[in-house]
């Protein structure tokens, strides 16, 4: 007797990852999947809203003005290939060195390409699909079930896995709801918004809300096409302004971090102290206190979950505009530029808030009340610019997908509107602090767990630990 031939086991389709934002992390997340995708295949879709793949907000700018804040040696998307920026700079302009810094307008570009150069690897193992559509929903078939993204245009998709690599959420308005009113057009609450200050004439008066790299980013922007006769007016809470990157690279070794962070314990007294202590004995030493705030960097994420919540909170309440006029510092070139333009008397810079705002006879009339004074000065002007930075509090926050997982308990605010809960893993946690089978997140809103995981050379790490963690579970 016979047996009867057996077919074979019907094929297993390739692993379905779909990538909601495709902003810097989301596109290096989608990079590194490509790039590392198994032979028996896997299907990646980059869904992002504008269109823009690879460039999201910082790197879609057009104008010239706009440089990287951080040297070029440091700013490889790939976190095993240090150079690999450097070398696509060189492309162009064969005298580009590390401690360059270029336009965003050529990271944006690169990008792109490193993105386009991972779609299309020769051995066809993963396929890249690229979705523009706002995601308003989501659906999940239980746990560890797959999940279902809804568009706004009607249609969904299916995926295994879904990565949440949203970033940073639209300003938040520094202006009380009458002086909202007052300004109507004349206030921008968005100035990466595309053609935001389109409007601004040179000989328009404009009081930017904020002084830090928003601001002059802005106020470059604004002063770029030559001459102005319009004034700049910068306030802030304490007047703060970046502080500059040096022309000279760091010196290597200079300073011992690990040995710093075992000094500075788990207070956020004893840290400062301890922290205070190493730049008076660094100065003392004739080094840089920017090479300190380097050392430190690596460690950030350790000394920030050392801190109980309480400190946490008193750290964003009293030491956070001095610690981010440190770390995230500017362009020498940029720092120039915003420099003469206050040397020169086009920009002023005070530390205030705004009392009240008035229309009066096509301008605004703005009531400011100077830090430490009892009464106000007024200023006249045509504009008002918000420049505070990006939101990141999720509960203020208008995408119907955050939304939505937000009312069903899928997503967790941190207690200090930095970000959401997630695991050591990526995964989302849950109302209860469960870690989702289904949803992963990267991006800028990891401060919440990290307080360091805005800049590159952070989320590029981050985003090869992801990749590497999806394609093995």
């Amino acid at each position: 007797m016979h047996a009867e031939p057996t077919s074979p086991p019907p094929k297993r389709p390739p692993r379905r990852i779909a990538i909601v934002g495709a902003g810097f992390s989301g596109a290096v997340t989608a990079i590194q999947l490509l790039r590392r995708a198994p032979p028996e295949g896997l299907q990646v879709v980059l869904i992002n809203e504008s269109g823009r793949m690879a460039r999201g907000l910082a790197y879609g700018t057009h104008s010239s003005a706009h440089v990287l804040n951080v040297p070029a040696g440091n700013m490889s998307a790939l976190a095993d290939d240090a150079e690999d920026f450097v070398r696509y700079c060189r492309w162009s302009d064969p005298r580009v060195e590390p401690g360059a810094f270029v336009s965003r307008r050529l990271y944006g570009a690169y990008l792109e390409a490193l993105l386009s150069a991972a779609e299309l690897r020769d051995d066809g193992a993963a396929t890249l699909e690229r979705i523009v559509g706002r995601v308003i929903g989501l659906r999940t078939e239980g746990p560890g079930g797959r999940a279902e993204l809804l568009l706004d245009q009607g249609s969904s998709v299916i995926a295994d896995h879904v990565v949440l690599a949203f970033g940073h959420f639209a300003p938040l308005d520094p202006l009380p709801p009458a002086a909202l009113a007052a300004a109507g057009a004349r206030y921008i609450r968005d100035p990466w918004r595309p053609g935001a200050l389109r409007g601004i004439g040179p000989a328009d008066d404009v009081l930017l809300v904020g002084a830090g790299l928003t601001a002059v980013d802005v106020a470059l922007a604004l002063t770029q096409a030559g001459a102005r006769s319009g004034r700049l007016v910068s306030i802030s809470r304490r007047g703060l302004l970046p502080q500059s990157h040096r022309r000279s690279g760091a010196v290597p070794g200079a300073l011992d971090g690990a040995a710093l962070v075992a000094e500075m314990g788990g207070s956020l007294r004893q840290q400062l102290r301890v922290l205070r202590r190493a730049v008076r004995a660094a100065l003392a030493r004739g080094e840089d206190w920017r090479d300190l705030i380097g050392a430190l960097r690596p460690h950030t994420p350790a000394l920030w979950q050392r801190l109980s919540l309480a400190d946490r909170a008193r750290f964003l309440r009293h030491v956070r505009p001095f610690w981010e006029v440190l770390r995230h510092r500017c362009a020498p070139s940029a720092h120039d530029r915003f420099q003469q333009l206050r040397d020169s008397g086009a920009l002023t810079v005070q530390a205030a808030r705004i009392a009240d705002v008035q229309a009066v006879d096509g301008a605004l009339q703005v009531q400011l009340r100077p830090r430490g004074a009892a009464g106000t000065q007024g200023l006249r002007v045509q504009y008002i610019v918000n420049c505070t930075g990006p939101s990141a509090d999720l509960q203020r926050c208008s995408s119907p997908l955050v939304r939505e997982l937000l009312a069903s308990g899928q997503l967790c605010p941190d207690a200090l509107g930095l970000g959401l809960a997630v695991d050591a893993q990526y995964a989302v946690l849950d109302r209860a602090g469960r870690p989702s089978p289904t949803l992963s997140y990267i991006g800028p809103l990891l401060k919440a767990r990290d307080w360091e995981a805005t800049a590159v050379p952070e989320l590029r790490v981050h985003a090869q630990q992801l990749a590497q963690r999806l394609l093995v579970g």
